[in-house]
């Protein structure tokens, strides 16, 4: 998938390859597999051999995630390819697709374009400021501007051979990063129509956080910090002749991760993000309308 003009190199200039070949590995050492995209962490001092390889050897290396060249297409937008200045990745997915989003963004500026094939014509592009305008000259003097981590493009032209080119820049030796990249369909869970449908008001966003605070032996505490994410609640109201597909729709992606987008209008960018549909269930209200109740758990 990942073409010529991916910045990110595999092994990165923080990796190191594994070796089957007599290297003497201490606990703590982490190697990468380019075979499997992952990282492993030595867990049994030891010297290699061809085999066992450290995907096929859990005695001795421990999978603790994707390579950073690879870190943006797991299921966690914590696990983020990060680098400085400028970070680019040219995708030719191989398959149809109808939306880009990005996800755990870090940076000042993004720019995507589509080609109908690589070296082909242009047929879709995006770019724009990761920083949102202050709300007020206070604001705009001291206090760090907000930044969007998550930016969703649709309508994007179908082609069977695209080529997709996302850049995230800031200022020199400035952070920049992205989390996760989906490539997609953008569609509604409740189908087209051509009646009043859609999320109502009173939807909400639900951060949340794994941290906790520890209490210490002599009845101290410390904050121990982990990542957060962001759960959804909202309804969705539609045409009481769609439910039955809304109903078969949530069950195929019941188990699959997704990016679920209350909203794509300016300023409810808090109304999206990527997880699993725990219970939303589909009412039938009345002969003409139905309802989703739905709540999304968040990944992090």
């Amino acid at each position: 998938m990942l073409n010529a003009g991916t910045s990110i190199a595999e092994p990165s200039a923080s990796e190191t390859a594994w070796s089957g070949s007599s290297v003497s590995y201490a606990e703590g050492d982490i190697r990468i597999r380019s075979t499997t995209h992952r990282k492993y962490k030595c867990a049994v001092a030891h010297t290699s051999a061809a085999s066992p390889l450290p995907e096929n050897d859990e005695t001795r290396w421990v999978d603790i995630g994707p390579t950073d060249r690879h870190a943006p297409f797991d299921i966690y937008t914590n696990t983020a390819a990060t680098t400085v200045t400028s970070l680019t990745y040219v995708i030719q997915p191989g398959q149809y697709f109808n939306s880009i989003g990005l996800f755990g963004l870090t940076g000042s500026q993004y720019s995507v374009s589509v080609l109908d094939e690589p070296g082909g014509t242009e047929i879709f592009s995006q770019s724009g400021d990761l920083s949102e305008d202050p709300l007020g000259w206070y604001e705009y003097l001291f206090i760090e501007p907000y930044l969007k981590t998550k930016i969703i493009m649709k309508s994007v032209p179908i082609r069977p051979d695209a080529e997709v080119t996302i850049e995230i820049t800031a200022a020199t030796g400035a952070a920049v990063g992205i989390g996760m990249i989906l490539l997609g369909d953008y569609a509604p869970v409740f189908g087209e129509t051509s009646l009043p449908a859609g999320v109502t008001h009173g939807a909400a966003a639900e951060p949340f956080t794994l941290s906790y605070i520890k209490t210490n032996t002599d009845g101290t505490t410390t904050i121990v910090r982990r990542h957060s994410g962001t759960n959804l609640r909202c309804r969705a109201v539609f045409p009481r002749q769609n439910a039955d597909k809304a109903v078969a729709l949530l069950q195929k992606v019941l188990d699959r991760p997704l990016a679920w987008i209350a909203s794509d209008a300016n300023g409810y960018e808090g109304l999206s993000t990527f997880g699993l549909a725990a219970s939303s269930p589909v009412s039938y209200d009345s002969f003409n309308n139905a309802s989703i109740d739905f709540t999304i758990r968040g990944i992090i």
